[in-house]
């Protein structure tokens, strides 16, 4: 009896053991370990997930403050550029620069020894033809190397002619930049100043196409001094 009684402790004893070893390795418990694993990855997964999102956001942002950037650069460099385009244009017309192109030369000068720069500034010659060359087109003038602009005087000092403050003599120069055929055709049938220079007054007036007159900057520059720019 008693070792019947052994015998079923010994049964019931290696049985508990057995429901313990099973309860220790139990899916429960591997689950519990996975899930504690799982649930450390994905909160690390989730926060570099939130941390990626921020950092597009502010990539996001900064290439729209680029593009802004990049947008005003091109319209200030657009700004930019037209004011220096007037400039440009601005100081060719005042003569501020020396300029190059295509036109004609016009030599003016006497058959006899006649003064002719008392007839020039008398007869309003220089002034006259000048006219008549800008409205035919001429870009640029100049007269014996003195460049023409809008404050530019002709006048007779004593025995010869003042353009620019600068004593010129003769023979006269006339180099004008434009359309050169335009221009020859022009002065060869058309131009009353020419004509009246030629058959009116007897003086000696040749014309020379060149496809590259070189005219020089104002030595010396007025600048205005009443006028201003109305915006």
């Amino acid at each position: 009896m008693a070792l019947k009684s052994v015998r079923c402790f010994l049964i019931m004893t290696m049985i508990l053991g057995i429901l313990i070893g099973i309860q220790i390795k139990s899916p429960y418990q591997i689950s519990s370990d996975g899930s504690f694993i799982m649930r450390d990855t994905i909160t690390k997964i989730n926060k570099e997930r939130i941390e990626s999102y921020t950092l597009m956001k502010q990539k996001k942002a900064y290439e729209r403050e680029i593009e802004k950037l990049e947008d005003k650069t091109s319209d200030e460099n657009q700004a930019l550029m037209e004011y220096k385009n007037k400039a440009d244009y601005l100081k060719n017309l005042m003569a501020y620069t020396s300029v190059e192109g295509p036109g004609i030369r016009i030599i003016i000068d006497t058959h006899d020894d006649r003064n002719l720069a008392y007839l020039m500034e008398e007869r309003k010659l220089f002034i006259i033809l000048v006219n008549e060359l800008k409205s035919e087109g001429c870009e640029a003038i100049s007269i014996n190397g003195q460049r023409i602009n809008s404050m530019s005087e002709i006048t007779l000092a004593g025995n010869h002619i003042n353009i620019n403050a600068v004593a010129i003599a003769p023979p006269y120069e006339v180099n004008a930049i434009g359309n050169s055929a335009k221009l020859l055709n022009y002065v060869n049938t058309k131009s009353p100043i020419i004509d009246i220079m030629k058959n009116g007054y007897n003086l000696s007036i040749n014309f020379k196409v060149e496809n590259s007159l070189i005219l020089p900057k104002l030595d010396y520059i007025k600048s205005p001094e009443y006028i201003k720019e109305v915006l």
